[in-house]
């Protein structure tokens, strides 16, 4: 069976080169131009006849498999699936046997995805397994097989399975602790203002002690706002009444409002492109959730003392950028990036928008955000808004 082999292997314009021993791509051959093409190809392919024995195996496959194309051209691949191919694999068994199908019935397109793992001479990454039977030409009867890199979109998916498992972790810790905070908090302080009012109630049938019902009453009072307070704040958390009503704009005026001098840092707000503008719904509530994250990521761990918040409506797009003069990060240590900031990428990649983070240890940090944006509402003269 060798003898045919290297024979088809001379027809692609292949020889064997003990020199270098390796492949070069002999110059008369009419399929050397072809040959070369493929041989840069940054897919994985490998080409083999009808008596099953390998033709070509171009350099990329050879970094993908960490196996010199040398060891596997000219070869039965049905024994170097056996003996070399499948044991690079996670699960290699199943590879093993969905390649070795192909061969027993070369009428299919197979396709799937493999997880190769590291060695010696490659590198973790996953490949998309497509192959297909050879209708015609000098290796008719043949198939060829080639192996896509789909790492970054399997990391990506993977992040995503995690990410939202998180998330979901997260939304049932934040119901609990809404709950603490209704029950404990202000489920406690209305009680203990029931019982105030209910000791004022008795008193005041007596005359000599209207001066101590007084300042009672003044107590209540401070404690009712002290709720007051309390329930504006879970509800902001939750979704401030503002956005819907207000926009984000203004809401954002408040938003910077609200945390200058927290933490002793100043917060500083320049809007543009905004007037008279409100954004779609969906893209408000995700920016004033980027902001929103950003200024409590900086008041618990930036120790800024200055902070600038941008945001701009340019068609086609919206642009938000957040920028802090604090202690910054390296955004290259992966045990940095939170989960919130996590989520805030999420959110926004979700509209076909993009996060930039920029950071420098002792240098501060920038966040910025780009969405693509068709303007929803604007107001007219007499303040109402209207769809655009």
């Amino acid at each position: 069976m060798a003898r045919p082999a290297r024979n088809k292997v001379a027809r692609l314009g292949l020889t064997k080169d003990s020199r270098t021993d390796g492949v070069e791509f002999a110059a008369d051959s009419r399929y050397a131009y072809a040959a070369n093409l493929l041989d840069i190809l940054p897919e994985g392919i490998i080409i083999i006849d009808s008596d099953y024995q390998v033709v070509f195996v171009n350099s990329t496959l050879e970094g993908y498999f960490g196996i010199n194309r040398s060891e596997m051209i000219g070869q039965d691949k049905r024994k170097l699936i056996n003996e070399k191919i499948s044991s690079i694999f996670e699960n290699g068994e199943e590879f093993r046997r969905r390649v070795l199908a192909t061969y027993e019935n070369n009428s299919y397109i197979e396709h799937f995805t493999c997880h190769v793992l590291p060695g010696p001479a490659r590198a973790e990454r996953w490949l998309e397994h497509r192959s297909q039977p050879i209708r015609d030409g000098p290796f008719c009867g043949g198939r060829a097989e080639l192996y896509f890199d789909v790492t970054e979109r399997v990391l990506q998916e993977k992040e995503l399975d995690w990410l939202s498992g998180q998330l979901l972790n997260l939304q049932e810790r934040e119901r609990e602790r809404r709950a603490r905070d209704l029950h404990d908090g202000l489920g406690q302080a209305v009680v203990a203002q029931k019982l105030m009012l209910e000791a004022l109630v008795e008193s005041l049938g007596r005359e000599d002690r209207l001066h101590d019902v007084q300042a009672r009453l003044i107590e209540v009072i401070r404690e009712v706002e002290r709720i007051s307070e309390e329930i504006r704040r879970i509800s902001f958390d939750l979704m401030p009444s503002m956005l819907e009503s207000l926009g984000l704009r203004d809401t954002l005026e408040w938003m910077s409002e609200r945390f200058s001098g927290l933490g002793g840092m100043q917060v500083d707000l320049k809007l543009y492109g905004l007037e008279h503008k409100r954004l779609p719904p969906q893209i408000e509530v995700v920016l004033f959730r980027v902001f929103q994250e950003a200024l409590n990521n900086i008041l618990k761990h930036a120790r800024a003392t200055r902070v600038s918040l941008k945001l701009s409506y340019v068609h086609p797009k919206v642009v938000a950028v957040i920028s802090d003069d604090g202690r910054g990060f390296d955004p290259q240590d992966n045990g940095i990036e939170g989960l919130g900031l996590k989520c805030m990428k999420r959110r926004v990649t979700e509209l076909g928008g993009s996060v930039v983070v920029r950071s420098r240890p002792g240098q501060g940090t920038t966040v910025r955000v780009e969405i693509p944006c068709e303007c929803g509402n604007t107001r007219d003269e007499q303040g109402k808004w209207r769809q655009r």
